[in-house]
């Protein structure tokens, strides 16, 4: 796989890491102190000093839960003494609550600071996505972590050899620990060619890359596509990384993306017992621009206010953004045959396809989740969810 076919991107916390090692000596500055490691010095400012004190009266030990509200105070707190005193920071505040900092504090604080911190591929046409098999998945340990970085990494991979009996695709979830979401229009889907189905899903034509649900204000941001039947002929499956296009798009046109991220869009969906609807921006992006999330459906948005002050500059911004969709240079394409499981980042894959001859059997099975449970499972696998409590 060339690296032409992707870039990365870090994401999440960033920031400096509180250097290792026991506290040396203190020193304080103002609203600050500055403490000095084996490895290096760091400032903390005084606020977070105290809400992040560890003893007994500041938290629920039991339940590593905090109990001290930084709003209890008067004021900003202030220092009366503080020092190093065998290998741990002692501060005295000026109400006489009495703190204690050691390595193993400063440890965990840096973790759970700097936790979510992880490199994305930004990934087009010609990518590989990263294929697993199920049974390995299911009863080895290393498999199911390999799976889910790529996943995080990725925003996509494919579960090959999986049984091919309906349902499967929820045992598969719940055998690796994700809870399954479910929603009004149904816990589990049925694609097929049905002529009183409620979504252009239930056809055999083709269907634009897209994320499903846009008409919940908070989509499911997991999805398996799970294949049971598929001997029709086309209907080959798209897949298109909405991180990497937003990220294109920054760079060539950031007009474009702002007014993306800024206009509230109604998107719609509807059954005979159902009824889905919410109004919100394409365009999600962090405080430094990076990607969020991608909400793109075109089949199911709405009618924008016609009096929209920003309506052209936004069609002008909407038609690059499909086109860009569009493009072959930016999708990956591949059929998902009898056993292969599509497990998408509802929040950042578009998944599509192409139209298919009813030839022959076609039969997907769609299941929702929430993203946020398969990197609750990684982090317990790394090491990076601690478990302070005392209660097993």
């Amino acid at each position: 796989m060339s690296a032409s076919t992707y870039h990365e991107l870090s994401l999440g916390p960033v920031g400096q890491s509180i250097p290792s090692g026991p506290p040396l000596r203190v020193e304080l500055a103002g609203d600050r102190v500055i403490v000095t490691f084996v490895d290096g010095s760091a400032s903390f400012l005084l606020d977070w000093l105290r809400d992040n004190c560890p003893c007994d009266v500041c938290r629920v030990r039991q339940t590593d839960e905090r109990r001290i509200r930084p709003w209890d105070l008067a004021s900003a707190p202030d220092i009366a003494a503080i020092d190093v005193v065998n290998g741990a920071l002692v501060a005295r505040w000026i109400n006489g609550h009495l703190s204690q900092f050691d390595t193993q504090f400063f440890t965990n604080a840096d973790l759970a600071s700097h936790r979510g911190a992880h490199t994305a591929r930004m990934w087009r046409a010609g990518y590989a996505i990263e294929r697993f098999d199920h049974d390995a998945v299911v009863d080895d340990l290393i498999s199911r972590r390999g799976m889910f970085e790529a996943f995080r990494r990725d925003g996509a991979v494919v579960v090959a050899h999986s049984p091919t009996l309906p349902g499967t695709c929820m045992t598969f979830l719940q055998s690796i620990g994700i809870t399954l979401r479910d929603s009004s229009l149904g816990l589990i889907f049925d694609v097929k060619v049905d002529p009183a189905g409620y979504n252009v899903a239930f056809t055999a034509e083709g269907i634009s890359p897209h994320n499903d649900n846009a008409q919940y204000t908070h989509p499911p941001s997991g999805q398996v596509l799970a294949m049971l039947v598929n001997d029709a002929s086309g209907g080959q499956s798209i897949a298109v990384d909405g991180w990497s296009i937003i990220d294109h798009l920054t760079e060539i046109d950031p007009r474009a993306v702002e007014v993306l991220g800024r206009v509230p869009i109604g998107f719609r969906q509807y059954s005979t017992t159902a009824e889905g609807y919410t109004r919100a921006p394409l365009i999600v992006r962090d405080r430094d621009g990076k990607p969020q999330h991608l909400r793109f459906s075109n089949q199911l948005m709405q009618s924008i206010p016609f009096d929209e002050p920003d309506l052209a500059e936004w069609y002008r911004a909407y038609r690059l953004l499909g086109a860009t969709i569009s493009d072959p240079a930016f999708q990956v394409r591949f059929r998902l045959n009898a056993g292969d499981m599509l497990i998408v980042h509802g929040m950042r894959v578009m998944h599509g396809r192409d139209a298919f001859a009813a030839d022959g059997p076609r039969h997907l099975q769609d299941i929702y989740f929430d993203y946020d449970d398969v990197i609750g499972q990684l982090d317990r696998m790394t090491g990076a969810a601690t478990n302070a409590m005392i209660a097993e």
